[in-house]
């Protein structure tokens, strides 16, 4: 008699790999184990696999996967590998009965089944193909139409499991067993008794119908009944874990936003929000102060989803004078600072020393360039650029005097906008000589940048700020201390901030010292919140010390940062 489909044992196994198919790359790691009725049953074998040929493993994969040279180290053969997966099957093969195929469940089983097939072919002894596998991802289609996305990932996440970003074997097989045995109770409702009944379902269940509007979880009147207000909001997963973590002039606005761009939605914005089906919020006085507080939510609470604003393995950095080194804390030698990485100012460190007569070696001009090595473009090419750009920009006088005024000169005609220029961002395909002068400018108005940007986030972080919102009209005061928000306060106007109690400025030594990742993004989202606000329409003061600076000073202040 058939084992039923909630008591069977079922092989979950995951493959990653370099290529689409064993004919376009290499099997680099496997992974199974033994699920039953109260989930994963004993270890998760999960294996680095010594690819089998030469074929290089592509760039987006070693991201993905987290795979590097380094791996090869812990990789075994493929032999190894494939004898303990062997094992595997005949136990869950013998549980099933005499002479049946072992029962396996895959999430995205096309896939995975092109390198099991191909190593069964090559090391299999010429025994029939062991495994009968389902794919959870085609089970999924039929039992979740609507759902937006069904990736392993965005699946495990709807059922309320969590998955690493990184793509590890291990992770996977653990994120294959949550879903087959939260989807078994479901095909129990849809009649399915056994294991062997679901290929005739699976081939007879109409396809989805097509969908019009994308449906997600998160139900529409939830999203409505959000305030209207500034604030914070969290994405929660249906058993509380973390998303994501946004601000919003208006909450209700806001989260209802992401929801609605239906034909703008990014892969991994759909695969978030096909986990989505809870939000928390935080309401706040001010959208500067839903700005503060998502950048400390980001750090505090890690959410997967976010790129911005994370920490990592960040460190604020500190430049020696002549920008040779760089340390984590200031000190008499490392006065510079603070600055977003260790190689924040190479670029102002090598056009100086090109402004200053240096030969362009390959590492110069790449660091000037801000590209790799290998993108460099003809020397030749690199000389008239350089030629071009130090007479049109570099004047007379001390290098580093040239270089910085030009940045400051650069920054006052472009601005921003010459940094939000996303092409710009990653070496060019081709080169010819007015790429080389805008690499050349870029990077000059990118260093002088974060260098002025350091003295200002510096006077910051004992700063008194009144601000004036003018969306909102009432005013507020913070109180700074080390960088960090000591105090808040409701002003009659921004002219109220000369009667806070006075303080004394420390030493910038020891305003420096405050600086950690987490200060460093605090002060540089405050910096841009003042500009922003000042640049609606707003108000804003600063008190430094016993010095105020009024919205007319600041605008010419604040230009340069």
């Amino acid at each position: 008699m058939a084992v039923a489909i909630g008591e069977l044992d079922v092989l979950v196994i995951d493959c990653q790999a370099s290529g689409a198919t064993p004919a376009h790359g290499d099997l680099i790691e496997i992974g199974w184990a033994l699920c039953g009725p109260a989930g994963i049953r004993g270890p998760i074998h999960q294996h680095w696999i010594v690819p089998r040929t030469n074929r290089r493993v592509p760039g987006p994969v070693r991201e993905l996967t987290g795979w590097s040279e380094a791996c090869l180290a812990a990789a075994v053969d493929e032999r190894v590998a494939f004898a303990g997966l062997r094992a595997a099957i005949a136990e869950a093969a013998a549980a099933r009965g005499p002479l049946e195929r072992a029962p396996a469940v895959i999430h995205f089983a096309r896939f995975e089944l092109a390198f099991l097939r191909d190593l069964h072919e090559r090391l299999g002894d010429g025994d029939p193909f062991p495994l009968d596998a389902l794919c959870l991802h085609a089970i999924a289609a039929r039992l979740f139409p609507d759902l937006p996305r069904r990736n392993i990932r965005a699946l495990a996440g709807y059922l309320g499991h969590s998955t690493d970003l990184l793509r590890r074997c291990a992770s996977h097989v653990e994120a294959s067993a949550f879903i087959w045995r939260a989807l078994v109770p479901r095909l129990q409702r849809e009649g399915i008794a056994g294991f062997g009944e679901l290929p005739a379902w699976l081939a007879q269940a109409p396809a989805p119908a097509r969908r019009g509007r994308r449906v997600y979880p998160f139900a529409a009147e939830r999203r409505r009944a959000l305030p209207d207000r500034p604030g914070v909001y969290r994405f929660l997963r249906s058993n509380g874990d973390l998303l994501y973590v946004g601000k919003a002039a208006s909450l209700r606005k806001r989260v209802t936003s992401h929801f609605a761009a239906q034909q703008k939605a990014t892969e991994r914005a759909l695969e978030l929000l096909t986990q989505v089906q809870d939000v928390s919020v935080t309401e706040t006085a001010s959208v500067l102060e839903a700005a503060l507080l998502e950048s400390d939510e980001i750090k505090r609470l890690d959410p997967p989803y976010n790129v911005q604003l994370r920490t990592g393995e960040r460190q604020a950095w500190f430049a020696s004078r002549d920008l040779d080194d760089a340390a984590i804390a200031p000190d008499e030698r490392h006065r510079l600072g603070p600055l977003p990485s260790r190689r924040a100012l190479a670029g102002l460190r090598a056009l100086i020393a090109l402004a200053a007569g240096a030969e362009p070696a390959p590492p110069l001009q790449a660091c000037a360039l801000a590209v790799p090595i290998a993108f460099l473009p003809d020397a030749a090419l690199f000389a008239e650029g350089w030629r071009r750009f130090a007479a049109t920009h570099l004047q007379r006088g001390e290098p580093r005097a040239r270089v910085e005024q030009a940045s400051r000169a650069l920054w006052l005609l472009r601005g921003r906008a010459e940094l939000d220029t996303p092409a710009q961002d990653s070496p060019p395909d081709g080169w010819d000589l007015a790429r080389v002068l805008r690499r050349l400018e870029r990077s000059l108005i990118q260093t002088g940048l974060l260098v002025r940007r350091a003295r200002w986030l510096c006077l910051l972080a004992d700063a008194d700020v009144a601000f004036r919102e003018r969306p909102l009209g009432a005013a507020r005061g913070l109180v700074l201390a080390r960088g960090q928000i000591t105090e808040r306060h409701e002003l009659a106007s921004i002219a109220e901030i000369a009667t806070l109690p006075a303080r004394r400025m420390p030493p910038r030594r020891d305003r420096q010292a405050c600086f950690d990742a987490v200060c460093y993004d605090r002060l540089r989202v405050l910096a841009t919140e003042l500009n922003r606000v000042q640049a609606d329409g707003g108000e804003v003061a600063l008190r430094f010390g016993s010095r105020v600076l009024s919205s007319a000073r600041l605008a010419s202040v604040m230009r340069w940062v």
